[in-house]
């Protein structure tokens, strides 16, 4: 870099602040910098841009010197989603790692270098890695959004590829040795999330004013995508809620033992309650979110169609959906022979067409019978709780006013 006196040239401390002066085609151009780092690289590749004619000024406003730090956490104040908490930290991990750098200065070969030097340590799978770069990804396409970038140099990082195995769900068994070792306070909060599918924080931030009894609906302000859904109870989750009484002292479905105004943490729950109960009736490999998949593999393997199924779950695209497409190949059969060659040649009765044609349909039938009669309900798992019916409250008014002061749901 050329030097002047002593002094860098083209590096100016101004106001406190540091700046770039250069000179293209006879016109002065400013750039700001965070510190004098920053701003001696900065020159450094505007004047190689100058040299090979791919400066172009208008790309370089004085926000562009936006450092990723400083980025993040603008992205964060305006995080409204309810994976704010996993960004808050995939936001730490980069910017004690790259948080000095301007963001026109993260390039896709550190990343991948970054990418290889975590799988190498080992600590994180595969499937952690892809969601830390996956958290970036997002951070910087909002910058690209803003303007502060043009291009995310994420997009030239593959991926680690992740196993896409069958996953993981309770069978009958299992459930029922599972309500055997909690006790009768615990088990509806567990026989709740298999009856409903709802995520763990859907769950647990649950409130009385979000119910309507009359339609069997449970309303979810806001899901992980961002929107309003409204979640079909079954009969014998609405059952569980009959049997509910902190509805008369909290605005949540499952609030707080210490503090009922706040609701329970589901954290707390599962490594004091939930974890305890699979390891002694050795059930492994299931975590939580495992109830949810539950939830799904029942509903199809009842011979509900996946289209139906996402609904239920809340899906934003049937992808994730069919991962549950394996465990129904009754319901499936009975579909395809439902436009078989057969079907036609047993409405005719032409031949030996119509037998076939019939016992095929026959055994379809019987088949899909008999993949509903499989699962036994959970309702027979409940026992009738106890306890006086809630109060029916219109799921349009989800506010927090509500705090146990409704008169007797009975009155």
């Amino acid at each position: 870099m050329a030097r002047k006196d002593g002094k860098d040239r083209g590096i100016v401390l101004k106001n406190g602040a540091w700046w770039v002066r250069l000179f293209h085609n006879g016109r002065e151009k400013w750039h700001r910098a965070d510190n004098k780092t920053q701003a001696k690289a900065l020159y450094g590749r505007l004047k190689a841009e100058i040299r090979e004619g791919q400066y172009f000024p208008e790309k370089y406003k004085p926000s562009k010197a936006l450092t990723l730090r400083a980025w993040i956490d603008r992205y964060l104040e305006g995080v409204t989603s309810r994976g704010l908490r996993n960004m808050r930290q995939y936001g730490r991990f980069w910017s004690k790692l790259l948080g000095r750098k301007l963001l026109t200065e993260i390039s896709p070969d550190e990343l991948r270098h970054l990418q290889a030097k975590m799988q190498a340590k080992g600590k994180r799978s595969a499937h952690t890695i892809n969601r830390y770069f996956a958290g970036l990804r997002r951070i910087l396409n909002l910058a690209i959004a803003e303007g502060y970038l043009t291009t995310n140099p994420i997009k030239a990082v593959k991926f680690f590829p992740e196993p896409t195995g069958r996953l993981k769900y309770l069978s009958d068994p299992e459930i029922n040795r599972l309500r055997e070792v909690l006790s009768p306070e615990h088990w509806p909060v567990v026989a709740f999330a298999i009856e409903t599918g709802l995520r763990q924080s859907e769950q647990f931030q649950a409130r009385w004013d979000c119910v309507n009894q009359d339609q069997g609906i449970l309303t979810v302000p806001l899901s992980k995508s961002g929107k309003t859904r409204h979640v079909v109870l079954s009969e014998a989750a609405v059952e569980i809620l009959r049997g509910l009484t902190s509805w008369a002292h909290s605005p949540y479905l499952f609030p707080s033992p210490l503090t009922p105004s706040q609701p329970m943490q589901g954290r707390n729950f599962v490594v004091r309650v939930y974890e305890p109960a699979l390891k002694r009736t050795g059930i492994l490999e299931a975590n939580w979110h495992t109830l949810r998949h539950t939830f799904a593999s029942r509903a199809v393997m009842a011979g509900v169609d996946l289209r139906t199924v996402m609904e239920l779950m809340g899906h934003s695209t049937i992808t994730m959906t069919m991962r549950y497409a394996h465990l129904s190949p009754a319901h499936l059969r009975l579909a395809v022979n439902k436009a078989s060659l057969g079907l036609m040649a047993a409405k005719t009765g032409s031949g030996t067409g119509s037998k076939t044609g019939s016992n095929e349909v026959g055994r379809a039938n019987s088949s899909n019978e008999e993949s509903a009669e499989v699962l036994e309900p959970l309702a027979e798992l409940m026992e009738a709780p106890g306890g006086f019916e809630p109060p029916h409250r219109s799921f349009a008014d989800c506010s927090l006013s509500h705090l146990g002061t409704a008169p007797h749901p009975l009155s």
